[in-house]
């Protein structure tokens, strides 16, 4: 949920109380510390904790040039080591010697002031470096000039080393760092963070790639992906050769997805993932410093207690009402967050692990926010109207429906909320059924997997293939 959402929840449960009301009507603006208890887990999560917290392990697939923030950065050839493998980073120097070029290949020699490197380019790599050059690379050779020659270091059958010429790290670099983290955390039974940086290429693209877990065979498949925009809008004709699209590891320990989705990371900043021993499995904590002790009931209950003791130290009146405000504005900033995957951990210290959420509407999300919006908006205008009279003495209920039709003035007020609330009970409606279709997929998807995995051992054992 979005923190405009989460502050006009805790203003919503001001609204339950009309000295609140009565008070914000009069320019006293204490109730909104109502809004601000609702909003306060996350501004303490994304301002405090993530910055406490600890990473373990940094995977970074593209340093950026520490001038423009941009990947990749320069690296010189002297600083080459196996340790920086698969890894995005640019050569500048001198082609020394063109060693073999045929189409769709070549291999080269490549010196700067620190030393000399050898050079592969291959398939779809080599006609962009031929395209980025602007000239033949005998002709280069010739000339003398400077080029800048991006790809990573790569280790060749004979152990040789070499630079591949490539315009994204090849994803079996986090591969293999993710499958090290999980089979860490079982071993050693503590949780092991990682960091994931993103990829920012200029002209303001970034480089998609995605983690895929694959728990039944023990796996960790990434997926290098297409440049995108800030928008997440693919730039088409960037995607990886075939030959560095995909990177595979595999874990000696089982581990369990909890996040039911691929962890996708592109433009946004990459995310920190925790990996945890849970019994004879690790599981996944995505985003580890977010949704703990901050995101629970046991917290609402603290937060009500400090803002009413504040709020009487200073003075004010009303702080009884204010501090249960507080409780229940901080407590729907909870409940909220349990509609969508993550989930908190929501009663410590009775519960020490958090507990999934609802999971409604997960292929459009944005419409559960939106429907929470709006829940949240109804709840303020019904209030405002049923308690006008006593708020404001002498004035009427803007809106009275127990004068147009045969209901009393109760059950007026019921409907009229019923009414204002429509269209959010339609939507949350609508995130049940899709996330029901969207389990449903997940299975389906499950059983194919099965089945040609099933195929293919089968294949294996007759010497298919």
């Amino acid at each position: 949920m979005r923190g405009w959402t989460h502050y006009l929840s805790g203003l919503a449960m001001a609204m339950f109380f009309p000295p609140l009301l009565s008070d914000l009507v009069k320019g006293v603006m204490w109730p909104l510390l109502a809004g601000v208890s609702a909003y306060l887990p996350d501004f303490l999560d994304f301002k405090f904790k993530k910055f406490l917290w600890k990473v373990n392990y940094v995977v970074d697939p593209a340093p950026r040039d520490p001038l423009r923030k941009l990947s990749p950065r320069r690296i010189r050839v002297s600083e080459l080591s196996e340790s920086l493998r698969w890894r995005l980073f640019y050569l500048e120097g001198r082609i020394e010697e063109v060693l073999e070029e045929r189409e769709g290949y070549a291999r080269f020699k490549l010196a700067d002031e620190t030393g000399s490197v050898i050079v592969v380019a291959r398939d779809g790599d080599y006609y962009k470096l031929r395209g980025i050059l602007g000239q033949s690379l005998k002709d280069l050779a010739a000339s003398g000039r400077k080029v800048r020659i991006p790809g990573y270091l790569e280790v060749g059958g004979d152990g040789s080393t070499y630079w591949n010429v490539a315009d994204a790290p090849h994803p079996q670099y986090i591969a293999d760092a993710v499958a090290r983290a999980i089979d860490e955390a079982y071993e050693t039974g503590r949780m092991v963070t990682v960091k994931i940086h993103n990829i920012r290429m200029p002209g303001d693209f970034y480089r998609r790639f995605l983690i895929q877990y694959d728990p039944r065979n023990r796996r960790i498949i990434v997926h290098m992906g297409p440049l995108v925009s800030t928008g997440g809008l693919p730039l088409e004709g960037t995607e990886p050769p075939e030959y560095r699209r995909m990177g595979v590891a595999e874990t000696k320990h089982a581990f369990r997805k909890v996040y039911p989705r691929p962890t996708v990371i592109d433009a946004f900043s990459g995310p920190e993932i925790g990996y945890e021993r849970v019994g004879d499995v690790v599981e996944e904590v995505f985003i580890p410093w977010h949704r703990g002790f901050s995101h629970s009931l046991t917290a609402s209950v603290v937060v009500g207690v400090i803002t009413g003791l504040i709020t009487l130290v200073l003075g004010y009146a009303n702080w009884p009402y204010l501090a249960v405000a507080s409780t229940l504005g901080h407590a729907m900033h909870v409940l909220e967050d349990q509609l969508g995957f993550m989930g908190s951990v929501l009663l410590p210290p009775l519960t020490k692990r958090r507990i999934p959420g609802l999971m409604l509407g997960p292929s459009r999300q944005g419409l559960i926010n939106f429907a929470t919006n709006w829940l949240m908006l109804a709840l303020i205008a019904w209030n405002v109207n049923r308690f006008m009279p006593e708020v404001s003495p002498g004035t009427p209920k803007p809106i009275e429906l127990s004068n147009t039709i045969p209901v009393t003035p109760v059950f007026g007020d019921a409907l009229l909320l019923l009414l204002l609330a429509l269209p959010a009970i339609a939507i949350y409606a609508w995130g049940v059924f899709d996330r029901r279709r969207f389990i449903a997929k997940q299975k389906e998807r499950l059983e194919e997997e099965k089945a040609k995995e099933a195929v293919e051992e089968a294949y294996e054992e007759v010497g298919g293939y």
